[in-house]
């Protein structure tokens, strides 16, 4: 068995450095191009729906504010169409400013002047939690310091509104923070990967699957140049040899995969829970896909063609994943996206 270990292994020691390559490729990736992965995701406008059935000077201009924002772009539609569109999540989230919002504001209160849309997969409409969360109390703060000084008789509603609005320049006075917990234990924040973290590991996962494809290409070499045909006659069983193999196999494929998404988490400052908890499941779900991919090919007969039928396998599995357009239960990439 070792002697086999170490025929495979020798394999490398040939030419070490485009092995080496390979195997650091997604550490090397991970460390050059992290910065422009956060800026990409930072700089990109979560798509955010719209539905004013208010109508008022108070609710144009918390849309006016927040359509300042950077992370959010806001798109004006109806109640139904909002809704169909975060189920069939072209969009992030949708929001409904209801009908009296001016009024209710105009009181002191904000209790059912905005009504949530979302679906269980929205993620990043906690940026437009945030902006809409700050307006709302920015606008019912300074209503009821209005209406407090309004009725001392100091001065008027609209004097004490504009005092109040200036203290929340250039930054806001109060902010909102929002944490998703779980229902059966509120008591806990459920911790998530955003959804371009996602995407970066899905990638690595391909590069690693395809690597791992490549190595087949030994066996057909061993059995083209004669010497799994000459094992076979001398130990009258090729048992060890594939034993050997399935073993570097194993090595030069997860290597990779786990250097490349615990750089992920590394640079992104990922909460150990949360790295722990990933690194457990994508690493099992990869696992089970090498068992698959060299079952199928040594179940096609190690043929050339079986190669880039894997190969194949592999950017399907990536692209109809990432497509949805059905049967996504079935790839890979999907499950990988599915931890519990």
């Amino acid at each position: 068995m070792l002697t086999y270990l170490s025929l495979h292994l020798n394999r490398w020691k040939k030419r070490p450095v485009a092995p080496l390559l390979l195997l650091l490729f997604p550490l090397i990736c991970m460390t050059v191009f992290y910065p422009y992965f956060k800026n990409t995701a930072e700089q990109t406008a979560v798509p955010i729906g719209i539905v004013n059935e208010d109508n008022s000077v108070f609710s144009e201009l918390v849309l006016e504010r927040m359509a300042d924002s950077s992370r959010v772009r806001l798109m004006p539609l109806s109640r139904e169409a909002a809704n169909e569109e975060v189920q069939r999540g072209d969009m992030e989230a949708a929001f409904v400013i209801e009908e009296g919002f001016q009024e209710t504001i105009q009181s002191g209160e904000i209790k059912d002047t905005i009504t949530w849309l979302r679906s269980e997969d929205s993620l990043l409409d906690v940026f437009a939690k945030e902006a809409l969360g700050a307006e709302l109390m920015r606008l019912a703060l300074n209503s009821k310091a209005g209406n407090a000084v309004e009725l001392a008789g100091q001065t008027t509603y609209d004097e004490a509104f504009q005092y109040s609005d200036s203290f929340w320049e250039p930054n806001p006075l109060f902010q909102m923070s929002f944490e998703e917990r779980s229902p059966l234990e509120p008591e806990i924040e459920i911790l998530r990967l955003q959804e371009w973290q996602v995407t970066v590991i899905q990638l690595v996962f391909l590069y690693a699957w395809i690597l791992s494809i490549f190595y087949l290409r030994t066996i057909q070499l061993d059995v083209q140049s004669g010497r799994l045909k000459r094992i076979l006659l001398i130990q009258k069983s090729a048992h060890a040899y594939f034993a050997g193999h399935f073993i570097v196999f194993l090595i030069i494929s997860l290597l990779p995969f786990a250097l490349g998404i615990n750089a992920l988490f590394y640079f992104s400052e990922t909460p150990m829970d949360l790295v722990q908890e990933w690194n457990l499941w994508a690493l099992a779900v990869f696992t089970v896909t090498l068992l698959l991919t060299w079952s199928l090919f040594m179940g096609m007969g190690k043929k050339r063609w079986s190669l880039m039928g894997l190969v194949f396998l592999a950017i399907g599995s990536f692209t109809l994943t990432a497509a949805d357009i059905g049967w996504s239960e079935l790839w890979p990439h999907y499950w990988l996206t599915q931890k519990p």
